[in-house]
This record gives C-alpha cells, structure tokens and sequence, in this order.
C-alpha cells in the first residue's frame, strides 16, 4: 500500500469523526480548549489504534470483533441522547459544553470513533505499507500518523461547519447533532450485525 491508499484509508477512517464533530459543532461548544483537547484526542486515538492493532494481529482481532460493534454504539448513543436531552431542556438556555466535552466525554468519544482504526491496524499487519525505503514498523508508524492527522483535520472541518450551520439553526441544532451520533451508532451496529 502507497501513500494514496494510506490517504484514502484516513478519509475513510475519518468520516464518522467528521459527522460527530459536525454534530458537536451544532452544540456550540466549540471554544478553543474543547476543540483542541477534542481534536488532539481523535486524533491521538486514531494513530494508537492503528498501532495497537497492527501490533496485536489478526488472533485479538477475531476476540474483539463479536462486541465491538456494541461498545461503540453505545458509547455514541450515550452521548447522542444527552446531547437531545440538552437540547429539549435548552429552550433559550446555552449548552452546558462543558460537560458535553468534558475529558471524561471527549475520550468516551475518542474510543468509540477508534474502534474501526482498531481493526483496521490488523490489517495493515497483513498488508506491506511502502512509504518509504524503510523497516515495516517505520512505514507502519508513518502511515498511522497520516492517519491520525487526517482524523484530526477532518474534525475540525466538522466542527468549524457544525458552529456555523448552528448559528443559523438556533438551540435545536443541537437535538439534530446528537440524532446524527446515536445515528452513526445504529449504523456500526447494523454494518457489523449484517
């Protein structure tokens, strides 16, 4: 694999931490320490996912794969329906971002959204990534921080277009933001049930 399939794995991988951090810029919480603390957990996550699994191998991927469906539905469902919570009972109030993207929160979040760079790090064990002139586990930690970068930047395109669709939508943007979480739950769910 090159660095085109590599980028393209990153997209793909950051498409999910692109709908999420839409739908937590439509809560407005977007100050620049939640964003960044945000952002550097997606993106930290993605890169130590990647790793871990393509450390582990194909035999831990098997054992992880029967639940990890459920881990991040539920994860993402959490967070969704106290997202619509506080967006019912934010009839003219502000959101609570502080709870919304509290530490405990923003790495419920990281794992959840990691959890498919998990299975794929055991691929990427199986596949020679060609980088550069180098041992496999440079080439692997090149295209895993390519990853995490991507993962990172895509998020904060989400956020930065979140708070922007926000200010036109009003409070209730948020209560559309945690639809679109507990919607990207049911979707893991139903890919990995079918």
């Amino acid at each position: 694999m090159g660095l085109l399939g590599v980028l393209l794995l990153g997209v793909g991988l950051s498409l999910d931490t692109f709908a999420v951090s839409l739908s937590l810029g439509f809560a407005g919480c977007t100050t620049h320490r939640q964003r960044m603390r945000f952002l550097i957990v997606i993106g930290i996550f993605h890169f130590l996912m990647i790793m871990a699994g393509w450390f582990l191998g194909e035999n831990v991927s098997r054992l992880i794969a029967d639940y990890d469906h459920w881990v991040a539905f539920g994860l993402l469902a959490i967070v969704g329906g106290k997202m619509i919570k506080e967006g019912l009972s934010a009839e003219g109030e502000s959101v609570n971002c502080n709870d919304l993207l509290s530490l405990r929160n923003t790495l419920l979040l990281g794992v959840a959204l990691s959890i498919d760079a998990l299975i794929t790090g055991f691929s990427l064990g199986m596949v020679k990534i060609r980088l550069f002139d180098g041992p496999p586990l440079g080439n692997t930690l090149l295209a895993a921080l390519l990853i995490g970068l991507s993962a990172f930047l895509i998020s904060a395109a989400g956020l930065k277009i979140g708070k922007r669709v926000s200010s036109r939508l009003g409070p209730k943007a948020e209560i559309f933001g945690g639809l679109i979480l507990i919607g990207i739950g049911v979707k893991i769910l139903i890919e990995h049930l079918s």
